[in-house]
């Protein structure tokens, strides 16, 4: 992806004479690697003519070892989640600054939210008259807070997630032995990342799910629905919800025939079960009320305990799936 994509960055540099570029996309895409890659080409002192560097020369090997003076990450400048408004002023005056290896310097932002709006304001007027050989790569996932004015000094790029069948062959160079079905489930609870759906099939993540499920259903079944609060409280109680969700939300797309969207193609059984058993009311309901007490968790409303709140939300689940009944 990466080389093919430098081409249009170089272009962009070259006929626009703008040097700052912000790359709108999602996580898990491999869109750092391909930052660091432009990083490594602005960078390097014996780049090819069109858009390779040469991984041999002073700067690649301080790019390889991630030592490079002229190499600003502007995250790890912060141990906060945000970055302030002194952090950007050190840094514009560092860009006013000759480089350190007399080449280009290059400042990353790996997430742009996390620039407040006074830093953002801040960087405005260096990013309108850049010093000379002075790069700005700012990676956006999808943030809706950017000041227009800073949209307007930079190159904009989307990087959208890959096709679904490219994703499915990439994952099948990993493991041939994998069902496809398996393939698309990981991808879709990970929203298309390729990278995340890996990580969610080799680890124990994924056999965690498996066995959520199964007690998930036992539990209704049964009419046992506190049982589930022990496997909630084994951890990844905000996935374990998402996964209830994207189940909830199967069901219902089944009831309006949507086989092809399916999420959770591995676990029709269980789909077929609430799509049969409880109408789109009572799934509708149970949805909301499992998204709203995921708020809370995450968010830790009223700082109420988490084990209480599952309770009230199992209970409360209880009722919904007792009045609503085909």
């Amino acid at each position: 992806m990466a080389n093919y994509l430098l081409p249009q960055y170089y272009s962009s540099f070259k006929k626009k004479n703008n040097r700052s570029i912000i790359l709108t996309t999602y996580k898990g895409i491999g869109t750092i690697l391909l930052i660091k890659i432009i990083g490594c080409w602005l960078l390097c002192s014996n780049k090819d003519k069109n858009i390779f560097y040469c991984k041999q020369c002073k700067s690649c090997q301080l790019m390889n070892s991630k030592n490079h003076p002229d190499w600003y990450n502007v995250q790890l400048l912060s141990n906060r989640n945000v970055i302030g408004i002194d952090i950007i002023r050190w840094l514009c005056n560092q860009m006013l600054k000759t480089s350190k290896r007399n080449g280009n310097k290059v400042v990353y932002f790996s997430d742009i939210s996390r620039l407040t709006e006074h830093s953002m304001n801040a960087l405005l007027k260096i990013l309108e008259e850049p010093p000379k050989n002075t790069y700005f790569l700012f990676i956006n996932y999808f943030s809706l807070s950017l000041l227009p004015t800073l949209r307007s000094r930079c190159i904009l790029y989307t990087i959208s997630t890959p096709l679904e069948k490219t994703s499915i062959h990439w994952l099948k160079e990993k493991n041939s032995n994998i069902k496809e079905n398996t393939f698309k489930t990981a991808l879709r609870i990970n929203q298309g990342s390729p990278i995340f759906a890996k990580t969610f099939l080799y680890t124990p993540l994924w056999k965690e799910r498996h066995t959520f499920l199964y007690h998930l259903k036992r539990s209704i079944v049964d009419k046992n629905f506190l049982c589930m609060l022990d496997n909630f409280n084994l951890g990844n109680i905000e996935k374990k919800i998402f996964w209830l969700c994207t189940l909830l939300f199967d069901a219902i797309k089944m009831q309006h025939n949507d086989i092809k969207n399916l999420i959770n193609l591995d676990k029709k059984n269980i789909i077929i079960f609430f799509k049969k058993k409880y109408s789109f009311f009572a799934l509708d309901n149970s949805l909301r009320s499992w998204m709203y007490c995921n708020f809370k968790i995450a968010n830790n409303i009223y700082g109420i305990n988490t084990e209480l709140l599952l309770i009230e939300q199992l209970l409360r689940w209880e009722n919904i799936l007792k009045l609503r009944m085909y």
